[in-house]
C-alpha cells in the first residue's frame, strides 16, 4: 500500500472529517477516566498540524467505532484516523487492554486491515521482537534497504554487512571524508559537518552508520533537524510525511526507540523518556510538502555537489523557524 500524506480531504469534507477524527481520539483517550495531559497535547497536535481545522476541542463529545464508520465512509481516511488513535494509546505512559479492545473493535467497525492494533497489542504484551519485526515489514527499513542493493548491488550488500559487523571499511570511509573538501554551501559540506559537530563516525568507519543510513542523516541536514531524542522524533515523522511506506510505521520506530526503550538500530541507544507530540506533528506537517521520497527513492551522492539551498528547494523542502527558542539553530541543539 503506497500513502500519500500531501493530500487533504476535498474542502467541504474537511471539517466533519476533523471532527470525527478529533472525537474518535477523545474517544481512545477517555476510555478510562479524563484524558491524561500528554493525551491532549497529541490530540492538540494533530488538530493544528495535521487536521489544521480551528475546531474546540470542549466542544467534542468522543463517538464509538460505529459512529466514526457512519461520519467518515472513505477508507483513506479511516486509516488515518485509526492510525492516529493507535499513536495516540502508544504515546500513553501506560497502554491499556481497554484501549487495545477499543482499536480492535475499530478496525472491526471500519474494515480495516489491523496491523497498527496488532503492533499495539506487541507493544503492550512487550513483544518486543514482534514490534521489531512488524517495523522491518512495514517500515521505512525495508524500502531504504531495496534501494540501496538495487542501486549498489553486491559490492553495497558487502559494505552493509562490513557496517552491522563493525568491521572497517577503509575505501568506503575516505570517500565519505572527501565531502569534507566540497565547496561551501554545498550539501555534502554540510552533512559533513553534521557529522563532525555530533561526534559521530562515517560510513566505514568503525561504529560508522550502515551507508543506507546516510540518508536519514541527510534529512536531519536537509530539514534543519538536530539530535537531541525530540529532533529524532521530529526527523523521522518528518521523513513519514513524504515516505512511500506506513506511516505509522515509522513513527512506531520513533517511539520504540526514544519512547518505549526498545533498540531499534546499531548506532544509538534506546530511550524511555516521554516522547513530545509536538515535535512528532510539526515533523510529521513539515515532511507532507517534500516531493521525493528522500528515503526510498534517493541517492544522496546525485546532489551532494549540489547548493544545500538548491537541493531544498528542487525537493520542496521549507526551512524550520531559525531558532528554537534557545536562540540556537537546530542543527547545534543535538
Amino acid at each position: 500500500m503506497t500513502f500519500n500524506l500531501q493530500l487533504q480531504p476535498p474542502e467541504e469534507q474537511r471539517e466533519p472529517i476533523g471532527r470525527a477524527g478529533l472525537s474518535s481520539l477523545l474517544a481512545i483517550a477517555s476510555l478510562e477516566g479524563p484524558p491524561s495531559p500528554i493525551a491532549l497535547r497529541t490530540i492538540t497536535a494533530i488538530r493544528d498540524h495535521l487536521i489544521q481545522q480551528p475546531i474546540p476541542l470542549d466542544q467534542l463529545e468522543p463517538l464509538s467505532p460505529e459512529q466514526l464508520a457512519a461520519a467518515v465512509p472513505e477508507t483513506e481516511w479511516r486509516e488515518r484516523i485509526l492510525r492516529g488513535m493507535t499513536v495516540l494509546a502508544l504515546m500513553e505512559q501506560e497502554p491499556s487492554h481497554a484501549q487495545l479492545e477499543r482499536l480492535q473493535a475499530t478496525a472491526q467497525a471500519l474494515g480495516l486491515d489491523d496491523a497498527p492494533v496488532q503492533a499495539f497489542r506487541h507493544v503492550l504484551e512487550r513483544q518486543f521482537n514482534m514490534v521489531l519485526l512488524d517495523m522491518a515489514r512495514r517500515g521505512f527499513q525495508k524500502g531504504v534497504a531495496i534501494s540501496y542493493l538495487r542501486d549498489e548491488g553486491l559490492g553495497g550488500a558487502l559494505k552493509l554487512a562490513r557496517a552491522i559487523l563493525q568491521k572497517e571499511d577503509p575505501a568506503l570511509a575516505e570517500r565519505y571524508r572527501q565531502l569534507a573538501h566540497y565547496p561551501e554551501g554545498s550539501l555534502a559540506l554540510a552533512y559533513s559537518d553534521f557529522i563532525a559537530h555530533n561526534g559521530f563516525n562515517l560510513p566505514g568507519e568503525v561504529g560508522g552508520a550502515p551507508p543506507p543510513l546516510v540518508r536519514h542523516d541527510c534529512c536531519h541536514v536537509l530539514g534543519g533537524y538536530g539530535t537531541s531524542a525530540a529532533e529524532e522524533c521530529g526527523v523521522l515523522a518528518f521523513q513519514a510525511g513524504f515516505g512511500r511506506s506506513d506511516p505509522f510505521f515509522t513513527i512506531l520506530f520513533a517511539l520504540a526507540q526514544f519512547q518505549l526503550g526498545i533498540a531499534t538500530n546499531l548506532v544509538t541507544g534506546p530511550s524511555t523518556e516521554p516522547a513530545d507530540p509536538e515535535a512528532i506533528f510539526r515533523g510529521l506537517e513539515h515532511g507532507r510538502t517534500v516531493t521525493r521520497d528522500l528515503i526510498s527513492d534517493w541517492d544522496p551522492w546525485e546532489d551532494f555537489d549540489k547548493p544545500l539551498e538548491t537541493v531544498r528547494a528542487i525537493y520542496g523542502i521549507r526551512r524550520r523557524g531559525d531558532a528554537d527558542g534557545s536562540g540556537r539553530t537546530a542543527l547545534e541543539t543535538g
